[in-house]
């Protein structure tokens, strides 16, 4: 293990680069220190300074990788910029977790991990839910076969009332609307906990129903620019066999936010509320464990920042997702894309 802290970077000082600046912080200065951010907004390089007073701010990401020799740059900006910072930051000897969405098309996504291999540096999504103790318990059990295989499974995406994502519902600035802002959550754990398949094919259908349903509740500039997806279903077949039914919608108060429910050919599991059913001998069992650990949101990043930057003082590889998974899931994210303009089933 390294004697120095790793030094990191973070491009993008909104809510989700506030996330990795305290959990950063937690993790002591003798583990990691962040050196620089970077931001647009005056008030965002202020609220990121109360947290990290001796680090360089800046509003333009290149001056800021030129200020220091970087571990980790973690990209936590819009979706249209991901690709170019990635780039800067691979190029700059760093390596680079991004915030999801990826990238916007699979063209941007392969380029980017083409990139990382040629330099020999690593790149990651942050998927956290990944990190959460349910999360890791079903991933495992599938893996184990003591519920059996994957046969169906419903994965959603739902937020209420979130007209504040302003710059989310621009496609100039975002990879698209509820499916790469929120359903993208469920979708890729979903996916990871019934063993990572290959998708075969898609059929999916999109609408935008804001800001005739939430629009009373937005600014006026809002509404004159609101030009994604609200409403999104998809039918996804996987070369496992599994089919997955997905459902993205900002016009629906159900909670919880982000959840799945899969059937397996032993069972059933569900992320949220956490629950595992197996049927033993024609009879119905409550197989659900009592996990230690916090769900939460901001626990999950914690302990996702805590892995990679483990990995990175230990000298070992990040394990959480390989680039396979990474291209997977921007492929499928396109190929819904795709689907719902054409109106057409997409094959992979």
């Amino acid at each position: 293990m390294r004697d120095k802290s790793i030094n990191i970077g973070v491009i993008g000082c909104g809510a989700q680069g506030q996330s990795h600046l305290r959990a950063i912080k937690e993790l002591g200065l003798e583990v990691a220190v962040v050196r620089a951010f970077c931001d647009l907004s005056v008030e965002r390089l202020q609220s990121a300074k109360e947290l990290w007073p001796q680090a360089q701010a800046t509003d333009n990401f290149k001056k800021m990788l030129d200020t220091d020799s970087f571990d980790l740059i973690i990209v936590a900006t819009m979706p249209n910029t991901h690709a170019q910072m990635t780039f800067a930051a691979l190029e700059s000897g760093a390596d680079v977790l991004c915030e999801k969405p990826f990238m916007r098309n699979v063209e941007e996504a392969e380029m980017v991990l083409e990139t990382a291999e040629k330099l020999g540096r690593q790149v990651q999504l942050g998927t956290n839910m990944r990190y959460m103790p349910t999360s890791r318990y079903l991933q495992h059990l599938v893996a184990s076969g003591e519920v059996g295989t994957p046969v169906f499974c419903k994965a959603w995406g739902c937020h209420v009332n979130p007209p504040w994502w302003g710059p989310h519902y621009y496609l100039e600035s975002s990879a698209g609307g509820v499916l790469a802002s929120t359903l993208i959550h469920a979708l890729d754990l979903s996916i990871w906990v019934g063993g990572s398949p290959n998708p075969v094919s898609v059929s999916a259908s999109m609408r935008s129903l804001f800001p005739g349903k939430r629009g009373t509740l937005s600014p006026p500039e809002v509404k004159a620019q609101f030009n994604v997806e609200d409403l999104f279903t998809a039918l996804v077949r996987f070369d496992n066999g599994s089919i997955y039914l997905l459902e993205g919608n900002w016009c629906d108060d159900r909670p919880p936010p982000h959840c799945f429910e899969m059937i397996t050919t032993k069972g059933k599991l569900n992320s949220e509320p956490f629950t595992v059913t197996i049927d033993e001998n024609g009879k119905i069992v409550d197989k659900t464990p009592a996990l230690s650990g916090n769900n939460g949101w901001s626990e999950s990043i914690r302990n996702q920042d805590k892995d990679i930057i483990q990995r990175l003082r230990e000298g070992n590889p990040w394990t959480m997702q390989d680039h396979r998974q990474l291209l997977n899931l921007q492929k499928l994210i396109s190929g819904c894309y795709e689907s719902a303009k054409t109106e057409r089933e997409i094959i992979f």
